[in-house]
């Protein structure tokens, strides 16, 4: 039975892998533009200054490796099976039922279809049952739960519960439900409970209180707290019990094999339902623009048509840098003049492939106005090096190069961001050749700055091409504006 379960846990990392790398690699990269992880000591004492903040930083650590694709599916498949695993060694190991296990993992990988859900929630769970792992071990319970409750709540965050609930049940089992036994299960809860309010009126002020019973760094939108989550979190408490409850088998591989055939349809089922397809066409469409694979992002969009301007902004920015002529956006629904640049919208999504149009254009001031709104519009305090080494280069082309070094001081303390900063801050000092990119927007950016309404892009673009008729990408975004608008005005 080794022999199956090590197959087992084998066979599930592997198809965690194979579900990331293959299915959804460029959603990997999404996530990881929207963190900028240092190795700094004030950002591990920034962390260390939260609830939840040592799992939100291990999280953030293995999440920056998702510019990677294998590396960043072979770092989540290893965190959900070593999930797998500690819910495994939590319960009674009842060979028979070993499937069981992989219950919240796979909630965990069924949540994770929400571009929301942090990783964190599943380094918190893992801490979480660790810590029960060497409860059961101790001797003095009731020393260590006054200990690691507290400790658990301020590095784990609120998974802390997993640990108290199943501490509590756990001495209820040992010594009977009684009088006793019930004040002390009693007390096992009230006991945190008192933390958490008393955490929350102190050290955790600034955050609502729903925040600190709930999580702060489990998902990316405050104050929201998806159902999937309270539902993985259950499943942690819920199957350790099951495995020390249910009956054991005698031959245990034949029971464990037909539990994981049972298991494998709903998998299959809550995945291929949580990964809604038009969220993650977006996402592949921005990943696609990011890495500059134009033809690969148009074909993309030809497999899926675009459903929203976002899309169709990343879409039409491919079709130019192509070489598309500008009546092939008519082989495409399109939605309009949104679709080639959209109006300025406060979040951390839908100005992004915009900025990107702006800076190939030579708008640089617009596209810095919009990165720097998608970077102070990231919901969860979080700083993005996309949008930070953006704003840097942006800042170089402007030639205020003080403020590019600022931001290139921050990026040079990250693991995949420092080699870039690095060169940057060279070409600055004057001790590396410029990137030809950034001297050829200098020949064809506005030469003044001005402010704009949007209803008058196209007399921008139109302005753009007038003053530098090398400047081809403003006459292709002109000509295709004036297409769009002639569409728009026979409708």
């Amino acid at each position: 039975m080794k022999f199956t379960k090590i197959a087992l846990s084998l066979l599930f990392g592997t198809g965690v892998f194979l579900f990331w790398f293959l299915v959804h690699p460029l959603t990997l990269g999404f996530q990881e533009q929207n963190q900028l992880f240092l190795f700094t000591w004030d950002y591990l004492l920034d962390h260390l200054s939260r609830a939840g903040g040592l799992a939100d930083y291990i999280a953030e650590f293995i999440t920056q490796f998702n510019c990677i694709p294998w590396l960043g599916a072979a770092l989540l498949a290893a965190l959900l099976v070593a999930l797998q695993y500690r819910v495994w060694m939590a319960g009674k190991q009842n060979d028979g039922w070993y499937p069981l296990s992989f219950i919240p993992s796979i909630l965990m990988l069924i949540g994770m279809g929400d571009i929301y859900v942090m990783p964190s929630h599943a380094v918190a769970i893992c801490m979480a049952l660790g810590c029960f792992w060497l409860y059961r071990k101790t001797k003095n319970y009731g020393l260590f739960e006054l200990i690691a409750i507290p400790a658990l709540y301020w590095l784990a965050g609120p998974a802390m519960w997993i640990f108290a609930v199943l501490s509590v049940i756990m001495k209820i089992a040992e010594h009977g439900f009684d009088g006793r036994s019930f004040a002390f299960g009693l007390a096992g809860l009230v006991y945190p409970a008192l933390l958490v309010i008393l955490a929350h009126y102190t050290l955790l002020n600034q955050y609502p209180m729903k925040a600190a019973i709930f999580g702060i760094g489990y998902y990316r939108m405050p104050l929201v707290v998806p159902a999937i989550q309270l539902v993985t979190a259950g499943s942690a408490v819920l199957i350790p019990l099951l495995l020390e409850a249910l009956p054991e088998f005698r031959k245990p591989v034949v029971p464990a094999i037909v539990l994981t055939l049972l298991l494998a349809y709903p998998t299959y089922l809550g995945l291929s339902r949580s990964y809604d397809e038009g969220t993650q066409q977006a996402i592949a469409l921005d990943q696609l623009v990011r890495q500059e694979r134009w033809e690969d992002a148009v074909t993309a969009a030809k497999k899926y048509m675009p459903q929203s301007p976002e899309c169709y902004v990343n879409l039409n920015l491919a079709l130019c840098m192509s070489g598309h002529s500008v009546d092939d956006i008519t082989g495409f629904r399109q939605c309009g003049t949104e679709g080639l640049i959209m109006p300025r919208v406060r979040d951390f999504i839908s100005n992004v492939g915009s900025y990107e149009v702006f800076w190939r254009l030579g708008m640089v001031n617009s596209s810095l106005r919009y990165a720097f709104d998608s970077q102070e519009s990231e919901m969860n305090n979080q700083k993005s090096g996309r949008h930070i080494s953006h704003i840097a280069e942006c800042h170089i082309v402007n030639g205020n190069w003080q403020l590019a070094e600022k931001y290139l001081d921050i990026l040079s303390h990250s693991l995949f961001y420092r080699k870039w900063a690095l060169e940057r801050k060279a070409m600055i000092e004057g001790k590396a050749e410029p990137d030809p990119l950034y001297l050829y927007l200098q020949t064809v950016r506005f030469k003044e700055d001005f402010l704009f309404h949007y209803p008058e892009m196209g007399r921008t673009l139109a302005k753009l091409y007038q003053e530098n008729n090398t400047n081809a990408m403003s006459a292709w975004y002109f000509s295709a504006w004036m297409t769009l608008m002639e569409k728009e005005a026979q409708k």
